[in-house]
């Protein structure tokens, strides 16, 4: 009799991560939590430079989701990177897709059909400006990490983004 998993797991197609490549240059991390969706939520990036974590913040609100979460630890990496990496040379990670393409292909066209989405205006409108505006002031594409996949930035901002949320939660509450 087994007791474990019914049937077989199917092998992952996507490609093994190379963790090396996070280990030299200016790299980003920008993440955000919210539990439930919508609800508290909170967001974080963090700073690694030749693989050691060199700066963080984070921060969150009582009532949001999880989408405008991740756009704001987005946002808020890309007016750190403005204001202390003029040079350009870093990368910026995010395991949102959503934001990811949002901010490397979808916010032109939405941009050239008036922030519109057919006939309504695209989600989170204020933020996604926000994020257009400092794209085209610090131009850089960001990158796709898989979530929960043991990359060190990755942890590190997820693990600040929750800790925001939960500090708003126990704000939330205490403020009762």
């Amino acid at each position: 009799m087994s007791y474990g998993f019914p049937f077989k797991r199917k092998k992952s197609n996507a490609p093994a991560i190379d963790h090396r490549t996070y280990e030299t240059g200016l790299h980003v991390f920008a993440d955000g939590a919210c539990e439930p969706n919508p609800g508290p939520g909170g967001w974080a990036f963090v700073v690694f430079k030749d693989g050691d974590e060199v700066h963080s913040e984070g921060g969150g609100l009582a009532q949001t989701t999880n989408n405008i979460m991740e756009m704001t630890g987005a946002l808020r990496a890309l007016e750190w990177l403005a204001k202390n990496c003029p040079d350009r040379q870093a990368s910026l990670h995010c395991d949102s897709q959503y934001v990811v393409n949002g901010c490397n292909d979808w916010r032109h066209s939405w941009k050239s059909k008036g922030w519109t989405r057919g006939k309504e205006e695209v989600k989170n409108l204020a933020l996604w400006q926000l994020l257009d505006a400092a794209l085209e002031s610090y131009p850089l594409r960001l990158t796709w990490c898989k979530g929960h996949a043991g990359i060190k930035g990755n942890e590190r901002a997820d693990a600040l983004s929750v800790e925001a949320m939960r500090d708003v939660t126990t704000a939330a509450i205490g403020s009762h």
